[in-house]
């Protein structure tokens, strides 16, 4: 993505604390859901924006990966139908951004395989935070990957 990014001159930066175990997940899978989501804050994010990654572990003990962008945004009351496959929030959007609406919902399906949710927070013009957030179960414990 940092090519694209670059392309179109935004930056990406990741905010990825050391030491964060490990998490039990299909790698592919989570390779697609971070894709979709630097894809869409990228494609969403004007020239001179900023796309954040970043990871985190939740109080309750699973693992949070964010992607915070500077884009657009997405005004509350739409925010469901990002999250519908085939859609876009405007559909001024489907001939200015590329994209059949399918990065979302695939990410969310593929959060809850594992157990885990996909949330949106948005506002129009202050950009999106795509949180992923995957359960305890999935974090392995230092005693356990040795």
């Amino acid at each position: 993505m940092q090519g694209r990014a670059a392309k179109g001159g935004l930056a990406i930066t990741a905010d990825v604390p050391p030491g964060l175990p490990p998490v039990r997940v299909d790698e592919r899978a989570l390779k697609q859901i971070l894709l979709n989501l630097l894809s869409n804050a990228v494609k969403f994010t004007p020239a001179g924006g900023q796309v954040t990654l970043q990871a985190r572990l939740d109080p309750d003990g699973g693992m949070a990966l964010a992607v915070r962008d500077t884009g657009i945004g997405i005004a509350a009351a739409d925010l469901p139908k990002a999250l519908a496959s085939f859609a876009q929030v405007d559909s001024s959007l489907t001939r200015k951004y590329e994209g059949v609406g399918l990065g979302l919902p695939i990410s969310r399906a593929l959060a809850e395989l594992h157990g885990g949710r996909l949330e949106l927070a948005s506002a129009p013009g202050a950009g999106t935070t795509a949180t992923v957030h995957l359960p305890a179960d999935r974090v392995i414990a230092r005693s356990d990957a040795a």
